[in-house]
C-alpha cells in the first residue's frame, strides 16, 4: 500500500513539475534609459567621505517607472550616470506633461584627490550622439585630518630612533 502511494505521489510531483514552462517569451516590459534634468552636488568634496548625491528624471508615458541607476567610469575621475526605467509594453500609454518628474539619489565615496567629472544622461539629439549635463567638483583636503595624520607619523617614526 505505501509502494502505491508513494508511486502515485511520485507521478503528481513529475506532472506538476513538468507542466510549468519556464520559456516565456512574452514580455510585456523592456529597459530604457531615462532622461536626467537636473543634478545636485555639493561645490566641493572632502577627501574619505561619502555623498548623498541627488537627481531628477523625466518619465516620458504613465508606463514609465524607475528602476535604478547605472554609471560607467570613463576615466579615473570621471563617471557616466544613467537613469533606469521599465517601459511597460501596453499601446494606451498616455504622454505626462504633469507629475511626471522622479527624485533619485546614490551615495558617492570620494576615493581621490582629483576633480570629480560627473555626466548625466540627457538624451541624444538629433544626430544620435549622447547628452550630458556635465559638473565638476574639486577635491579639499581637510587639513585638521591631515595634521592628525602627520603627528602620528611623527610620533611613530620618533618610537624607532
Amino acid at each position: 500500500m505505501m509502494k502505491i502511494f508513494k508511486s502515485i505521489l511520485l507521478l503528481v510531483v513529475l506532472a506538476t513539475v513538468s507542466s510549468c514552462d519556464v520559456d516565456d517569451d512574452n514580455t510585456n516590459f523592456h529597459y530604457e534609459t531615462l532622461e536626467i534634468s537636473v543634478a545636485t552636488l555639493p561645490e566641493t568634496f572632502e577627501y574619505g567621505e561619502v555623498y548623498t548625491i541627488e537627481f531628477k528624471y523625466l518619465k516620458p508615458t504613465a508606463c514609465h517607472y524607475y528602476e535604478g541607476f547605472d554609471f560607467q567610469k570613463t576615466e579615473k575621475t570621471e563617471r557616466e550616470i544613467y537613469a533606469i526605467g521599465a517601459v511597460l509594453e501596453q499601446e494606451d500609454c498616455p504622454t505626462l506633461t504633469e507629475n511626471n518628474v522622479g527624485t533619485a539619489s546614490f551615495d558617492f565615496e570620494v576615493r581621490y584627490h582629483d576633480t570629480y567629472t560627473f555626466k548625466f544622461y540627457q538624451g541624444d539629439n538629433e544626430a544620435g550622439e549622447k547628452q550630458y549635463l556635465t559638473i565638476e567638483v574639486p577635491v579639499v583636503v581637510d587639513s585638521t585630518r591631515t595634521t592628525t595624520i602627520k603627528k602620528a607619523e611623527t610620533i611613530k617614526t620618533s618610537q624607532y630612533y
